[in-house]
């Protein structure tokens, strides 16, 4: 099912090739040491690498407060595309409600797309929108897209932080 409401997409380009930064996407040892908003640390990874597998993770604020996240693989082609339902979740996997938000869609699709530029760098694209959300979902969504573009704008610059590293 998809939803009616305008979707949320995100881009940059990274000094790395695709086959390298699809890598980091989906290796969990590589996961580990950016996939995070600005100032958070990563506590808890787990994958499982298939359409129909899952990578859940914990995140731990500044402040000490923890945030667990959720992604159910739904389509896997190697360096082109990722699409995952993705969640909030406690610390077992269990799908719960965004800890500061009551009213965020339970569950989003997400798309993130991995595409050559110039043959040596890499432009990811993260696409999210509401699935299986109702109107208030929506809504919260809607009103939420400066927040998101700050949010991922911080894990694109621990991505490209991390690839420099390699």
């Amino acid at each position: 099912m998809t939803e009616t409401i305008a979707p949320f997409s995100t881009s940059r380009v990274f000094n790395a090739p695709r086959d390298l930064v699809f890598k980091v996407h989906t290796d969990i040892n590589h996961l580990q040491n950016w996939m995070s908003p600005k100032d958070f640390k990563i506590i808890h990874t787990s994958m499982d690498f298939r359409v129909g597998g899952t990578y859940h993770y914990g995140l731990e604020g500044p402040d000490g407060t923890q945030m667990w996240g959720k992604q159910v693989f739904r389509e896997i082609v190697p360096n082109e595309r990722l699409t995952f339902i993705q969640s909030f979740s406690d610390k077992d996997g269990n799908n719960t409600r965004h800890p500061m938000s009551p009213t965020w869609p339970l569950e989003m699709l997400a798309t993130t797309t991995f595409e050559d530029i110039d043959d040596i760098k890499t432009k990811v694209t993260i696409t999210w929108q509401p699935w299986n959300s109702d109107d208030v979902g929506n809504s919260t969504f809607d009103s939420a897209r400066d927040g998101m573009v700050q949010g991922f704008n911080g894990t694109f610059s621990n991505l490209e932080a991390y690839l420099k590293t390699l």
